[in-house]
């Protein structure tokens, strides 16, 4: 993507000043071809974060959920507060997190995050300890389950608390199963407050991306657990086929 070269890097203090661990989250979906289109009209805007000289991040997450996969459940049922508990692995950084992800009933996003040694995927006794103190399950109920991994590009706006992610090269994987959905692109403006107008909205909208409540979590168990029913999904895959193009 050269039109990326438009863009001033973020500097380290505006990144900061726009870390949003609680933010209210909007997703929008889209084939690829149209990406180069929407970024070049955003360049005086939005600056974009670099991972070393790289302009793009390749991320890797492994979801941890219960046996009969509870996490999974609540989050079909529009449960409200749920948490879905994962590690991300910043591959171009070297550093990985545990995570717990919240949806409140305010529909905003928090996150908790636990430093890990890079790479690492065992849940030691600190692990442990965190996910007690900030999520719902017992940990010692958790197993390894879903993969999910893609390319990321971040932007941060100059002038608002915003930022917007668009993930890209989208792959899940459980075992030996191994699903891909390159043809499309995940948008997420994050925002302190929803503002349907902000300049990264209007720009989506205009170039006719598609709005939709997503999880790429959900997404991945559609395509790779079909012992659970998550019937309230199927619209939501038949949409993306059709906006991926697959």
């Amino acid at each position: 993507m050269a039109v990326l070269n438009r863009f001033q890097s973020a500097s380290s203090e505006l990144i900061a000043s726009r870390s949003l661990q609680n933010r209210i989250d909007t997703k929008f979906v889209f084939h690829r071809s149209i990406f180069d289109g929407i970024l070049s009209v955003l360049s005086s805007e939005y600056a974009v974060v670099m991972s070393g000289e790289k302009d793009r991040a390749r991320y890797q997450n492994l979801y941890f959920d219960t046996q009969d996969f509870g996490s999974l459940r609540a989050h079909h049922r529009g449960k409200r507060p749920r948490r879905k508990v994962r590690i991300r692995h910043y591959l171009d950084r070297g550093q990985s997190f545990l995570e717990v992800k919240e949806k409140r009933n305010t529909n905003r996003t928090h996150k908790q995050r636990l430093s890990l040694p890079f790479l690492q995927e065992t849940l030691g006794a600190a692990a442990l300890e965190f996910i007690e103190a900030h999520s719902d399950v017992s940990p010692l109920e958790l197993v390894p389950g879903i993969r999910v991994d893609f390319t990321r590009t971040t932007l941060v706006s100059l002038h608002e608390n915003e930022r917007v992610t668009f993930d890209t090269a989208l792959q899940v994987s459980r075992g030996d199963a191994v699903e891909s959905l390159d043809t499309g692109v995940i948008a997420e403006v994050k925002q302190e407050r929803f503002r349907p107008r902000s300049v990264m909205m209007l720009a989506l909208r205009d170039a006719g991306a598609y709005q939709m409540s997503l999880s790429k979590y959900c997404t991945a168990a559609q395509l790779l657990v079909p012992a659970v029913k998550l019937n309230r999904y199927r619209p939501k895959m038949r949409m993306l086929r059709r906006r991926f193009h697959v």
